[in-house]
């Protein structure tokens, strides 16, 4: 008996019952006992998604050949159809869908091998399905997106044929209209192997050569040549999907150089910085922020790499006084001597202060952080503010709000005034909050200076927004007029 009570402890404790007893919970269904619930679910089964679900947790129970068939069989009857989807039937076709992806996972857990087949069977579906749409996003996508990013943790487990394996990767790529199957390339590599990434590279360089014009499916399989090339480390198999015109350019150069930097080839990978150079020319030929930002990041970490420590500071300097970058500042100060990196840091300060662009400045300052400099920036130079960046004046003023309340002020006002003069209706509830901040920081500033006090303030806008009856409607939901 004493035997039988210690085993009876190990068991999993029953959910205790919180609440009505008629409330929908696991506790209160369970409570039913398991043949009243088998005695609903087959009266309920009449509904096909019920009776689809029952039958594969029974498949699922019984034996893995048994699930894997079920499976097998519904996506053989889903994929010979044609027919549109409307919109009425999306929900439950993506539920049915979803369901069977569902379960090809659980079959991963007693065949593997069987349920990468099928995963890849459910892929090889994806483009005639969303042909059957009138748009391809929305929750039919989103299951083969699931099954795409989660196709290589199955491969894990499996062991395919590396050859076969490439072939049915190679087919979804010849089938990627939506061109959403890249990345099985990089989920599926290291089931390939060597073998298979070789067979694929292959296959995938013979489809190119009989393409005679570049379009989206060129693109597809140089986009797939360029993930194997990453998953076997080959850099000039990398470098090699590019036309040469394209290893000119900043963004490409950039991305050819890391790798390059990656393998140890630093000399290699500042010459090929060099020849994709950002252009300094007008016009469309001009290199984005975007594309210098990212050349310029890799360009420092090649010259640090091949020992042009002094160029890469000089570089660093020179970006940051044309961007007000803080990583990049912080990137020179930690490069400079002992006790140089304050003087360095005042020299950035003075840069800031006068910096053109009035919002840059102001976030330089604010972050660095230097606030009794910003405080000083928005006082000197407050006709400059732009209350259309929301994000910076809201940041700003709170960090300001307390040491420097004035400034504050004035960054909120900036705000208001553009949201009321450009009618923004999405933000005059903002703008009613700023309102009462600005309210309550005017009790803290002892002297406006040259600017109007709080209550002018409100009748100037008063006097020339009084018909912004929404901006109206929120100051009184907060228990304020206008």
């Amino acid at each position: 008996m004493a035997r039988k009570a210690a085993a009876t402890t190990t068991e999993k404790p029953a959910k205790a019952r919180k609440g009505s007893k008629t409330t929908l919970s696991e506790a209160n269904l369970v409570a039913l006992g398991p043949e009243r619930l088998a005695a609903i679910l087959l009266d309920l089964s009449s509904d096909s998604h019920v009776k689809r679900v029952l039958r594969l947790e029974l498949f699922a129970e019984s034996n893995a050949e048994g699930l894997a068939l079920e499976i097998a069989k519904r996506l053989a009857t889903v994929g010979k159809s044609s027919s549109r989807i409307n919109w009425r039937k999306r929900a439950a076709f993506a539920k049915d869908l979803d369901l069977h992806r569902g379960m090809i996972e659980r079959l991963a857990q007693g065949d593997a091998n069987a349920a990468l087949d099928l995963m890849l069977d459910l892929l090889d579906m994806a483009t005639p399905t969303l042909d059957r749409l009138s748009q391809a996003e929305g929750p039919i996508g989103d299951v083969f997106l699931a099954a795409r990013d989660g196709v290589g943790a199955i491969a894990a487990q499996a062991l395919p044929d590396p050859v076969v394996l490439a072939d049915r990767i190679a087919r979804l790529l010849r089938r990627d209209d939506y061109t959403q199957f890249g990345p099985v390339v990089n989920a599926l590599s290291p089931a390939l192997g060597k073998k298979g990434q070789d067979h694929l590279r292959k296959t995938l360089e013979q489809l190119l050569a009989a393409r005679t014009v570049r379009d989206a499916r060129t693109a597809v399989y140089r986009d797939a040549l360029r993930r194997l090339a990453d998953a076997s480390g080959d850099v000039d198999a990398f470098e090699a999907t590019f036309a040469p015109d394209l290893r000119r350019t900043p963004l490409v150069s950039a991305e050819i150089a890391r790798r390059l930097l990656a393998a140890g080839r630093a000399e290699d990978a500042l010459a090929t910085l060099h020849a994709g150079a950002p252009s300094e020319k007008g016009g469309r030929h001009q290199s984005s922020l975007e594309e210098r930002s990212a050349w310029e990041e890799t360009m420092l970490d090649a010259l640090e790499a091949t020992g042009h420590h002094d160029e890469a500071q000089k570089r660093r300097w020179a970006e940051f006084e044309r961007t007000l970058s803080i990583p990049l500042l912080r990137g020179y100060l930690k490069g400079l001597p002992d006790f140089d990196d304050v003087e360095a840091e005042d020299q950035a300060k003075a840069v800031a202060k006068r910096f053109p662009q009035f919002d840059r400045a102001l976030a330089f300052l604010v972050s660095w952080p230097d606030l009794p400099a910003a405080a000083r920036l928005v006082r000197d130079r407050a006709g400059e503010i732009n209350g259309a960046d929301d994000t910076l004046m809201t940041e700003a003023a709170r960090r300001l709000e307390g040491p420097h309340p004035l400034a504050a002020t004035l960054l909120l006002r900036a705000s208001i005034q553009y949201v009321l003069t450009y009618g923004v209706a999405t933000r005059y509830a903002e703008a009613a909050r700023q309102l009462l901040e600005a309210e309550s920081l005017s009790v803290m500033i002892g002297d406006f200076g040259e600017y109007p006090g709080h209550q002018a303030f409100v009748a100037d806008l008063r006097a020339i927004h009084s018909r912004k009856q929404g901006f109206r409607t929120e100051l009184e939901a907060l228990g304020s007029s206008f």
